[in-house]
């Protein structure tokens, strides 16, 4: 653990170095977020960075990378990106509201950002508007009832219905004038302890979808938590015919692209392991349910068809470590038999020593 946050926190420093010394004037500000901040790190945790360009040049700053099996992101997000997460049409309002400026080009850079922390404020204490962003909500969420399909695998059900748990979760939280501060990683647990007069169906429903060993139930687990969170909220939210999907043909596999994709989600990987680990099966799950969608959306790229979740037990959690540690294990073979480079090194001062 303190091994960990001696790399994170020397990297932070590169990170404002960096942009102090060459691209000062390309840069709006640095934010941190996520477990660096919140107290909550453990010996895998990386640290959560994002920037707000002020330039086209400003982009390339954006880097992946690995250090001692842990990957980082430093990502962009656009002004306008950052007031659609105040406007709450992101579900990513930690990145607003509880992140860290850690490099700033100007005060009104600073000013303009606070004014978004503001606006996210108002917004959440505004009735009639958390009313109208809880209903968008609730009406994603049956979108996706609607892609519940047994004769699909158990893993896209469970996939599917990761999200429909997690979209009404954000919908309870919204309605309710918050946020989930601590992102997926106490989302349950504030859900369940922080979110007032939640009903016991909601919580339990949540529950029994992860829960669920027949897929059969993890279906109709779903659709009820659903109907549950509606009923909450007096919304009248039908939900939506199911539309055709399209097979997808086998692509070219795009090394380059794959391999800056494993070191942006190899975190996600870590995050699993820890948690099967820990035996905490929530997180365990909507993690495996992230990294499903990952490797689904990369399939034009060239990704296999990886199927995480066909196996998931929430009192069996080794097998589910086995099956994501070969799908990572096989997924990075497929990068390097292609070509593809994965920025990975084996200590700070390598990383350091590498300029990117």
């Amino acid at each position: 653990m303190e091994k960990r946050k001696a790399i994170n926190d020397k990297l932070v420093k590169w990170i404002v170095n960096k942009v102090k010394t060459e691209y000062a004037d390309d840069i709006s500000l640095v934010l941190l977020y996520g477990s660096y901040v919140n107290g909550t790190a453990n010996s895998k945790s990386d640290v959560d960075c994002y920037f707000i360009p002020k330039s086209d040049r400003g982009y390339h700053l954006a880097v992946d990378f690995i250090i001692e099996g842990v990957g980082y992101d430093i990502y962009p997000i656009s002004w306008e990106r950052v007031e659609r997460i105040a406007d709450l049409l992101e579900t990513m309002s930690p990145l607003v509201g509880d992140a860290d400026i850690i490099y700033f080009n100007s005060a009104s850079d600073v000013e303009r950002f606070r004014r978004m922390q503001t606006k996210l404020k108002n917004n959440l204490m505004n009735e009639t508007y958390v009313r109208k962003i809880a209903a968008g909500y609730c009406e994603k969420a049956g979108r996706l009832c609607a892609m519940l399909n047994q004769n699909s695998s158990a893993s896209h059900v469970r996939k599917i219905a990761g999200h429909v748990i997690m979209t009404l979760a954000d919908a309870v939280a919204v309605r309710n004038h918050d946020y989930y501060h601590f992102g997926l990683k106490k989302q349950f647990e504030d859900l369940q302890n922080k979110i007032p007069n939640v009903p016991q169906t909601i919580v339990d429903g949540y529950r029994n979808v992860i829960k669920a060993t027949e897929i059969g139930d993890v279906e109709k687990y779903a659709i009820k938590l659903f109907e549950d969170v509606c009923g909450y909220l007096d919304l009248t939210v039908p939900l939506q015919e199911l539309s055709e999907q399209k097979s997808q043909e086998k692509q070219k596999v795009d090394a380059p692209w794959l391999a800056s994709l494993y070191e942006e989600i190899s975190s996600t990987f870590n995050k699993i392991y820890v948690c099967c680990e820990t035996g905490n099966y929530i997180v365990a799950f909507l993690s495996a349910v992230c990294l499903q969608r990952e490797l689904d959306d990369a399939k034009e790229a060239g990704c296999p068809a990886y199927e995480l979740l066909n196996d998931f037990h929430y009192k069996e959690l080794a097998k589910l470590s086995e099956t994501v540690r070969s799908v990572e294990r096989d997924f990075v073979q497929l990068i390097t038999d292609h070509g593809g480079c994965i920025k990975k090194y084996d200590s700070f001062e390598q990383f350091e020593a590498a300029r990117l």
